[in-house]
C-alpha cells in the first residue's frame, strides 16, 4: 500500500510540477519585453552566423543584420504609450533628428545655431511627436500585423540602401527586421493559447493579423507607405538568388550538421 501511495504521489506531483511550468511561461516570460528583445536576439544571431559561416554575408553585414532582427523584435510594441520599445524607437529617431540637423547646417550656419537646432530636433520628435503618436496609435492595433512587418523590412532596406550599403546586404538587414517583428508577433499569439484550460484568450489574433481590420484608415495609411517605401528598394538579384535557391538550404544543413 505504501508502495502504491507513493506512486500516486510521484504521478501528482510531476503533473503539477508539468503544470506549474506551463503557468510560469505563459503568463510570466511570453509576451514580456525582456523575452521579446532575449528571442530577437538569440534567433537573429543563429540566423545571422548560418549566413555567415556559408559566406553569403560578411562579418560587418552579420553584425548589423543581428542588431536589426533584435531592434526589429521589440518595434511591435511601439504602439504602446508606456512600452520600452517606444522609449527606444524615439531615443533613435530623436539622436537621427540631431545628426541630421548636424549634417545639414554644420557648413551653412554658426556652431551656436547647430546646437540650437539639434537642442530642438531632440525636443521635438521626443515630445511634440511622440505625443502625437501615442495619440493616434492603439496597442495591438496596425502595428501588430503582417502588413507593417513588411513595411518596417522595406523601411530598413530602403534606408540601409541611402546610407550606401550593397544591396544584398541592404535586402538581407530588412529580412532580419522582419524576421525579428513576425518573431514577436507570433510569440504574442502562443501567450494568447491557455495551455492550463486548453482554451484561446481574447487577445488570440489581435497580433499575427494581415491587418489592422478594425481601422482602415491606419492600414491604408500604412499600405501606401508600404508601397512608396517599395519605389526605394535596391535590386534584388543576389539576394532572390540566394534565399530563393534550395543549394543555399542544403548548404545549410551541410553546415548545421557538419
Amino acid at each position: 500500500m505504501r508502495s502504491q501511495n507513493t506512486g500516486v504521489k510521484w504521478g501528482y506531483s510531476s503533473k503539477q510540477a508539468r503544470h506549474s511550468l506551463l503557468l510560469f511561461i505563459t503568463e510570466k516570460i511570453m509576451a514580456n519585453f525582456n523575452t521579446h528583445l532575449q528571442f530577437s536576439t538569440i534567433g537573429s544571431g543563429l540566423l545571422s552566423t548560418l549566413f555567415l559561416s556559408t559566406q553569403h554575408i560578411t562579418p560587418s553585414e552579420a553584425v548589423l543584420c543581428w542588431l536589426a532582427g533584435s531592434v526589429g523584435g521589440i518595434l511591435p510594441d511601439i504602439d504602446s504609450d508606456n512600452s520600452h520599445s517606444l522609449s527606444i524607437l524615439f531615443g533613435l529617431l530623436s539622436a537621427i533628428a540631431c545628426v541630421l540637423t548636424t549634417v545639414f547646417g554644420v557648413y551653412h550656419w554658426p556652431l551656436l545655431w547647430v546646437w540650437g537646432g539639434c537642442a530642438v530636433a531632440f525636443l521635438a520628435m521626443h515630445f511634440v511627436v511622440r505625443n502625437i503618436f501615442e495619440i493616434f496609435t492603439v496597442h495591438r492595433g496596425v502595428f501588430h500585423s503582417v502588413l507593417a512587418g513588411l513595411f518596417f523590412t522595406f523601411l530598413v532596406t530602403a534606408i540601409t540602401a541611402q546610407l550606401g550599403l550593397r544591396a544584398s546586404g541592404c535586402w538581407f538587414m530588412g529580412l532580419f527586421t522582419g524576421f525579428g517583428y513576425f518573431l514577436h508577433l507570433l510569440l504574442d499569439e502562443i501567450y494568447a493559447v491557455d495551455f492550463m484550460n486548453n482554451r484561446l484568450k481574447r487577445s488570440f489574433g489581435t497580433a499575427l493579423k494581415l491587418f489592422d481590420y478594425d481601422n482602415w484608415k491606419s492600414a491604408l495609411f500604412i499600405g501606401s507607405a508600404t508601397v512608396i517605401t517599395a519605389f526605394f528598394l535596391p535590386t534584388a538579384t543576389r539576394f532572390s538568388n540566394i534565399v530563393f535557391n534550395t543549394e543555399t538550404y542544403t548548404l545549410f544543413a551541410q553546415k548545421i550538421m557538419g
